[in-house]
């Protein structure tokens, strides 16, 4: 049974070992720490790729900032954690391809970092605890070093979502606390 098959059961259900909870356990309301602050998980979103394959995606919060966990297990597992930018921080050359050609180009330049297209994806997305999902095309770019990360989703023929990040290791997300029980 691979991690993913886990996210389909309901989430009342305990689907974890209490004494060795991993990143791979994470769900709404978990605090772990990572570079030495603590974070907690304040919302849940399943991506469906098709073909009984998901990915999960975290938006986690330390009090003032607010990031995004991504995990994706296609064999090993890769933790991506980013930051939701505007779509026009991009710059004047990437959006206006975009709105002209309706999909992201294949290189993007931000600040200072060439990402190339690693992956177009069509897919659905939903809030874990919701019943409606929402269609996307996504467009993963990987720098040169591969370990940052640039992402696209297109929504609609005019709605484009980005954000920015780095790869991380799995355990520097440590000390995993799960939402306590009423």
């Amino acid at each position: 049974m691979g991690i993913f098959n886990f996210f389909k059961k309901k989430e009342t259900e305990r689907h974890f070992d209490p004494t060795n909870i991993t990143v791979r356990d994470l769900g709404k309301g978990y605090i772990f720490e990572y570079n030495t602050e603590n974070w907690t998980v304040t919302a849940v979103f399943e991506y469906d790729w098709g073909g009984n394959y998901f990915t999960r995606e975290f938006t986690i919060q330390n009090g003032e900032i607010i990031k995004y966990l991504h995990l994706e297990d296609d064999g090993g597992l890769t933790v991506t954690l980013s930051d939701k930018i505007k779509i026009r921080k991009l710059g004047e050359e990437v959006t206006d391809f975009i709105y002209e050609k309706q999909k992201p180009p294949k290189k993007i330049i931000f600040e200072g970092i060439k990402y190339f297209l690693d992956e177009k994806a069509p897919g659905y997305t939903k809030e874990i605890d919701q019943e409606t999902w929402a269609e996307l095309v996504s467009y993963d770019y990987i720098d040169e070093d591969e370990e940052k990360v640039l992402s696209i989703e297109q929504y609609s023929d005019e709605s484009f979502e980005a954000s920015v990040g780095q790869i991380i290791p799995e355990s520097s997300i440590y000390n995993i606390l799960p939402k306590e029980e009423n």
